[in-house]
């Protein structure tokens, strides 16, 4: 079974038939619960009372967290990992079994993010399962209360208390934060940047991490990278909504790339 063994300090390891996982110490009872009873953790999070389905890649779970957390967040978000792209076609949700495994890379990614003071849930559990020469895996992470991907603001159908300038200002200040940073996300697109409202403003967290790259300093190439393909979304995501960004949102966007614009 697929796993490195070398975990990050404040996580365990777990195991069960055919699934091997971490979790938080708080978190260890119930995850070697649920896997030492031949479920998966996205099973489980499946048969929760008042579970709320979340828009992404396959089914996310919002469920009530049944063990405290480090942020306290009442809530967990559980993510069963499924391919993008071409490879999708064909693997779905199977990952080959060699070198460190998503969640694993995903812990490590979230762990270094936030020693670079970058806004990023904390990771609550993880856990991969065998399917021969490859292996299926999930992820839970603390929900971020009130939150929003940037995609529901612009795009969603509901009514949205966040209003959509604010938003792209706060997302492009984090653009910029992230470059400034050293930090490179593979797949920066409209549904892994959250805002969640303060009193004061919006926070900016970043989600997915798991194909994050660090450098030792500042990345201008990485941020260019990463506003071209944020771009991408927002465009393909307005067309397919039938509601285009307009001059006012893109200006909006670069204003927050600028050292004076956006949010935290």
């Amino acid at each position: 079974m697929p796993l490195s063994v070398s975990l990050p300090d404040g996580y365990v390891l777990v195991e069960g038939p055919r699934a091997r996982g971490f979790a938080r110490p708080d978190a260890v009872p119930w995850a070697s619960r649920v896997l030492a009873s031949g479920s998966t953790l996205h099973s489980w999070a499946g048969a929760q009372p008042g579970r709320r389905e979340m828009a992404g890649r396959g089914r996310t779970w919002a469920v009530s967290a049944p063990a405290p957390g480090p942020g306290g967040s009442q809530s967990w978000v559980v993510r069963h990992y499924h391919r993008g792209g071409f490879p999708a076609r064909r693997l779905r949700d199977r990952y080959l079994a060699v070198g460190e495994t998503r969640p694993v890379a995903e812990l490590r990614a979230s762990l270094e993010a936030s020693r670079r003071g970058l806004p990023a849930p904390a990771v609550v559990a993880g856990a991969v399962y065998a399917a021969g020469a490859f292996y299926r895996a999930d992820l839970v992470t603390e929900a971020i209360p009130g939150g929003l991907d940037l995609a529901e603001i612009l795009f969603g159908a509901g009514e949205i208390s966040v209003a959509p300038g604010p938003a792209l200002a706060a997302v492009g200040t984090l653009l910029r934060r992230l470059a400034d940073a050293g930090v490179r996300h593979a797949d920066l697109n409209a549904k892994n940047v959250v805002l969640q409202p303060l009193g004061d403003g919006l926070r900016t967290w970043l989600v997915d991490l798991d194909g994050c790259r660090f450098a030792a300093g500042p990345d201008p190439g990485a941020g260019d990278a990463m506003r071209r393909r944020l771009e991408r979304s927002l465009r393909k995501l307005g067309e397919r909504s039938g509601r285009p960004l307009d001059e006012g949102g893109w200006a909006a966007l670069a204003a927050g790339l600028t050292p004076s614009g956006g949010a935290r």
